[in-house]
């Protein structure tokens, strides 16, 4: 029998996966660059190379920091998108009949569905069921926004038009004007922004373990630890109570860039919704459960990296509640 996934064009497929791993490990070695880790999943105690994206691992590497056997997903019903280690491929999503699909699901890339005409599912909530769009304004009102897909029409007073516009463009071009002013200073702070986080996680890790050489140094944001009461067997399942509060907190449109701060693999998202298609509850604490498989990080990274892409106030709530809880303590 056939591995799953596989079709007659494997042979062709293999030559070129091995052929792009053996010249990504020339160029690495030759560099004197380690690959990064999410180019590798674990076989045992053999640290393999992942398959490349529209494949899966057939076959796990024997050999240390190589590539196995990928075969190929198949087009329409699998896919997978990005390096990945996954025994299997993802199924391709199916459009509920209020839905219509917009792009098809291929060997790389999941199938995009969205609300047929005349229905709506708002970007803020999980779309469990497409909404009739409002179909006429109110008397005395006008419709400002048409329908689409992920919003209902929006109504708003009768308005003739023309003063809208006297008003509206210079403020658009002061807008654009500050936008203009602001842009370099902007992107440079994006652009160091992972740094800063990564070093606010490391100085809270060194004050955790009370180094001598972070003292007096101020933390950017709050550090906890367990409480002296908190039990050490407990912790673990502790902090992933603690999911629940970043479930809650952090806005549905948030969430998928959370998950990118997380270096979380397009494949375990996928994995986690795939899994989870009816309740969205459970796809955020399974994608949360593959990034701490992964990176078994803590409560201080989560929150650093919501202050990161400037959610402050979730992340603000969910220190309160923790530390209301009692199992941790603020130690900045």
């Amino acid at each position: 029998m056939a591995p799953r996934g596989e079709t007659t064009g494997y042979a062709p497929m293999a030559k070129l996966t091995f052929g792009f791993f053996s010249f990504l490990l020339v160029v690495s070695t030759t560099n004197g660059l380690p690959l990064p880790p999410e180019m590798y999943y674990q076989a045992g105690n053999i640290r393999c190379l992942r398959c490349p994206a529209g494949t899966y691992v057939g076959v796990p590497c024997t050999t240390q920091d190589t590539v196995g056997k990928c075969f190929p997903c198949h087009t329409g019903s699998s896919f997978s998108e990005g390096f990945t280690g996954l025994d299997h491929c993802l199924n391709c999503l199916s459009c509920r009949d209020d839905q219509e699909e917009v792009r098809p699901c291929t060997a790389t890339q999941n199938a995009e569905c969205r609300c047929k005409k005349g229905t709506y599912c708002p970007l803020d909530h999980p779309c469990e069921v497409c909404l009739t769009c409002t179909e006429s304004c109110p008397p005395g009102q006008e419709l400002q926004f048409p329908c689409n897909s992920t919003s209902d029409s929006h109504c708003g007073p009768a308005q003739s038009g023309s003063w809208i516009i006297m008003v509206c463009v210079p403020i658009l071009l002061i807008l654009l004007l500050l936008i203009g002013l602001c842009l370099c200073k902007h992107l440079k702070w994006c652009k160091d922004r992972r740094s800063r986080v990564q070093m606010s996680i490391s100085l809270c890790v060194s004050k955790m373990t009370e180094n001598p050489d972070t003292e007096g140094i101020p933390l950017i944001y709050p550090c906890l630890v367990f409480s002296a009461e908190t039990k050490k067997e407990d912790q673990e399942a502790i902090f992933r109570r603690s999911w629940d509060h970043f479930v809650e907190e952090v806005p549905m449109p948030k969430w998928d860039q959370f998950m990118r701060m997380l270096c979380l693999s397009p494949n375990s998202v996928n994995e986690a919704k795939e899994n989870n298609r009816d309740n969205s509850r459970e796809q955020k604490i399974a994608m949360l459960d593959a990034w701490y498989q992964q990176k078994s990080g803590n409560v201080n990274e989560l929150l650093s990296y919501l202050h990161s892409i400037r959610l402050h106030t979730p992340a603000t709530i969910i220190v309160q509640k923790l530390l209301q809880e009692g199992y941790y303590v603020d130690t900045n």
